[in-house]
C-alpha cells in the first residue's frame, strides 16, 4: 500500500510506503553518488534481512543482463546486423556502442557527448557488478548500527557496497537501456528533439538519467 506522493520545499518528491519490511520513506532529489549526479532514491527501511541483500545480487545481475543486450543490439544495427567479436561481454559492448555512436550516421556533439559521458558513469557501477561476481567474500544483513551490504575482495583489495547505494544505483542503472537507446536512435532535425545541443536538452539529460553534460557554454571537442 503506497501513501501518494507530497512535494516538500528543498527536499524534492517525496513517498512513503508500506512494505513487508516496515515503513519505507523514499527520496527523490538532485544529488552525487560515486561522481553519478542524477534524481536518485533514498530508501530509508529500518531493517534489511540477510534475503533482502542476497536478493540485490539477482537484482544486479538482471539490470546489467538488460544493459548489455540493448548495447549489443545498437551495435549490431550499427552493424548490418552482426554482432563484432570485439563487442562480447559488458565492457566490449558499452565500448563498441560509444565507438558506433561517435562514428554513426548523424554524429552530433550533444549525441557524441552523451554517448562518451554514459560510458564513463557507467565504469564505477561496472567495477562494483565485476567485484561482486568474481570476488564476493560476504553478505551483512541490517546489525545494530551495521549497514547491510556486499564485500568483495579483487587484487588484494576488499570493498563493499550497502544496500542504500545499491538502491541509489539499481534506481539509475534501470534508466540505461531506455537511455541507449535514444541516444542511438533519436533524430537530432525533428522539433523537440532532445539531441539538439542547448541548455534545456542538457538539463533534460541531467535530471532523467544523470549524465553530468558540461554547460553549453564551455563546449568540450570530442
Amino acid at each position: 500500500m503506497s501513501v501518494g506522493p507530497c512535494r516538500i520545499p528543498q527536499c524534492g518528491l517525496v513517498e512513503r510506503a508500506i512494505t513487508p519490511c516496515g515503513l519505507i520513506t523514499i527520496t527523490t532529489q538532485f544529488g552525487t553518488v560515486h561522481g553519478i549526479t542524477f534524481w536518485k532514491l533514498r530508501c530509508m527501511v529500518k531493517d534489511v534481512s540477510f534475503e533482502q541483500i542476497s536478493g540485490s545480487l539477482g537484482s544486479l545481475l538482471l539490470l546489467w543482463s538488460a544493459i548489455e543486450q540493448s548495447a549489443r543490439a545498437e551495435v549490431a544495427r550499427a552493424n548490418d546486423g552482426q554482432l563484432p567479436k570485439s563487442a562480447h561481454g559488458i565492457a566490449a559492448a558499452l565500448s563498441a556502442w560509444e565507438t558506433a555512436v561517435v562514428s554513426g550516421k548523424d554524429p552530433s556533439l550533444l549525441r557524441k557527448m552523451l554517448a562518451s559521458t554514459l560510458r564513463a558513469q557507467l565504469q564505477h557501477p561496472l567495477d562494483v557488478r565485476n567485484g561482486v561476481c568474481h570476488g564476493l567474500v560476504g553478505l551483512s544483513a541490517t546489525h545494530g548500527d551495521g549497514a547491510a551490504s556486499l564485500t568483495w575482495e579483487l587484487n588484494g583489495k576488499r570493498r563493499s557496497v550497502t544496500w542504500d547505494e545499491l538502491q541509489v544505483t539499481f534506481s539509475w542503472l534501470s534508466k540505461i537501456p531506455h537511455a541507449i537507446g535514444m541516444i542511438s536512435n533519436s533524430p537530432s532535425m525533428t522539433l523537440g528533439s532532445r539531441m539538439k545541443d542547448n541548455h534545456e536538452n542538457r538539463e533534460w539529460w541531467r535530471a532523467e538519467y544523470g549524465l553530468n553534460l558540461p554547460d553549453p557554454t564551455r563546449s568540450v571537442s570530442l
